[in-house]
């Protein structure tokens, strides 16, 4: 059995050795057909722990995990964590350089991905150890077959609250992606905050439709170590299959994001088959990015008396507001409130409280605040500081602009460094993006801004559409006019066939988009067919 340092619920081995006792044969993770009880998670766990140990994996050590999601991702992911080491969640799609950046800013000394990519990514690891997961082709065995030799074997969790228990990295949207150090106490705090304002309870069934390699999807496994209750773990393809585990299921929690709702009710793709039943699913819960009035609409209709959570986070901080379900429909662009253990202020260039209505940037205090930034005391000084009004504690400053009303509801207005200048104007991407997707038949859009020396920048839009046909620019600067003052009416309208995600997976990548779009207005206009 596990033995943990401590018995207080302050880290994920605690939470889950209280678990663990409770429902030992309970079903806790579904993959492909195959399940592991309580028991038997906790029993391969400890043994990918061992096998780490006679790897030379000591505490403290950051082990890399590129691999697809399925049980032996959560196991490896575990065993790490039991071997009092750090894990680093990779994502799959990341290519072998930009592995290699995780690799030698954590300097990893051990990495773990799926066989096929071992070769590839020897090279990426310059000279670390890296094995597979699957069926070794070669000398070195694998670490499933290193866990066979190590069943039923003790672990002792030696792991402090406070000590690293992940390095996640940004999704390097913007630059070269920063490693934010997550502490056992935060994964733990993480599960217990959100589990409480969700409701999550052993008898809850959630859908793993999100990646394991960042924090919304990873609080999906931590909530189920923490309440007993049973994920299924999914890879989104095709929507039918979703669907169809959803009502097979009997789902009773859908954690999404934006990108995957989008994906879900794609029109070209057929949709739920009319005889589902998804009465059993209770909520569902959305972060990462604005859920626009078309996704409610399709959520609401595809799932009626199903309670709809908005959510707001930031890897520093994990999670930070929740709208309660009841006040969607009010407040449909309202990131909602500070969750239980946390409170948000709304501060300017001073440290003052903006007064409502006045834009400011997110502040967090409480529960959940990561250590930093790995290997970058500048940006981790930058982000996490003390205020007078706290002395002595560190609170995160979000980069988020946002804005308060009278009741205390929080408005996500833009990231501070993506505000647009023009006609002596700061404006909020935000704004132009939610009023063109009023447009009909227009389905995502970013905005940004391009040089110009008269007016600071003119306003271009970069937008996607539901049956992937360009919109008359002239309709376009029609609806803006009718909507939005002068300045506020983009100078550009770009058509794109998609718009570029980040690895998550989960949002747009707006530096990228804005590159593809720029390179798409310059041929446009070089033909002569740009207005």
């Amino acid at each position: 059995m596990l033995k943990a340092a401590a018995r207080e619920l302050t880290t994920i081995s605690s939470q889950f050795e209280q678990t663990l006792s409770a429902f030992p044969d309970k079903a806790a993770i579904f993959s492909g057909g195959e399940s592991l009880s309580f028991r038997q998670l906790h029993v391969e766990a400890a043994s990918a722990a061992q096998a780490l140990s006679s790897l030379g994996i000591q505490a403290g050590d950051r082990v890399g995990i590129c691999m697809q999601k399925n049980l032996d991702q959560v196991v490896a992911m575990l065993g790490v964590l039991w071997a009092n080491a750090i894990f680093v969640p990779i994502h799959p799609v990341l290519r072998a350089e930009q592995i290699g950046h995780m690799v030698d800013d954590c300097d990893m000394k051990l990495l773990i991905t799926d066989s096929t990519r071992i070769t590839e990514l020897r090279d990426a690891a310059h000279g670390r150890i890296v094995v597979g997961h699957g069926p070794a082709e070669e000398e070195m065995p694998s670490l499933k077959e290193l866990r066979q030799k190590y069943q039923n074997a003790p672990v002792f969790f030696r792991a402090k609250p406070e000590d690293t228990a992940a390095i996640i990295y940004s999704s390097g949207s913007t630059g070269r992606p920063k490693g934010i150090m997550i502490s056992h106490r935060n994964l733990a705090d993480g599960s217990r905050i959100v589990a409480s304002y969700l409701g999550t309870k052993a008898t809850d069934r959630i859908a793993g439709v999100l990646s394991l390699n960042f924090d919304h999807g990873l609080n999906q496994l931590w909530q189920t170590l923490y309440t007993g209750a049973s994920l299924y773990l999914h890879d989104l393809i095709f929507p039918r299959d979703l669907f169809r585990l959803l009502a097979t299921q009997r789902i009773t929690a859908l954690p999404l994001m934006p990108v995957i709702i989008t994906r879900m009710f794609d029109p070209q793709l057929p949709g739920p088959d009319p005889d589902l039943d998804f009465s059993a699913l209770r909520y569902v819960s959305t972060t990462g990015g604005p859920v626009t009035a078309r996704m409610l609409d399709h959520l609401q209709r595809t799932f009626p008396g199903t309670d709809i959570v908005l959510m707001y986070g930031l890897t520093e901080a994990f999670r930070s507001s929740w709208l309660p379900p009841h006040q969607v429909s009010a407040r449909p662009t309202s990131i909602g409130k500070a969750i239980p253990e946390v409170e948000l202020y709304v501060l300017d260039d001073q440290g003052q409280d903006c007064p409502p209505g006045v834009p400011g940037q997110l502040v967090h205090r409480g529960g959940c605040v990561s250590k930093g930034y790995w290997n970058a005391p500048q940006a981790t000084a930058e982000r996490f500081r003390q205020i007078d009004r706290f002395p002595g504690e560190t609170v995160v400053f979000s980069g988020d602009l946002v804005r308060r009303d009278e009741e205390g509801y929080l408005y996500f207005l833009a990231r501070m460094d993506s505000m647009i200048k023009t006609h002596g104007f700061r404006v909020s991407p935000t704004e132009i993006e939610e009023h063109a997707r009023r447009f009909d038949g227009i389905s995502d859009a970013v905005a940004f801004g391009i040089d110009n020396p008269e007016i600071g920048q003119d306003i271009s839009l970069a937008y996607t559409t539901i049956d992937r046909t360009p919109v008359a620019s002239d309709a376009l600067t029609h609806h803006f006019r009718l909507g939005m003052p002068h300045y506020m009416v983009p100078r550009w309208f770009i058509h794109m066939e998609a718009l570029p995600a980040t690895a998550s997976g989960g949002k747009v990548d707006r530096v990228l988009a804005s590159r593809l779009s720029m390179e798409k207005l310059a041929t446009l206009i070089s033909m002569g067919r740009a207005s």
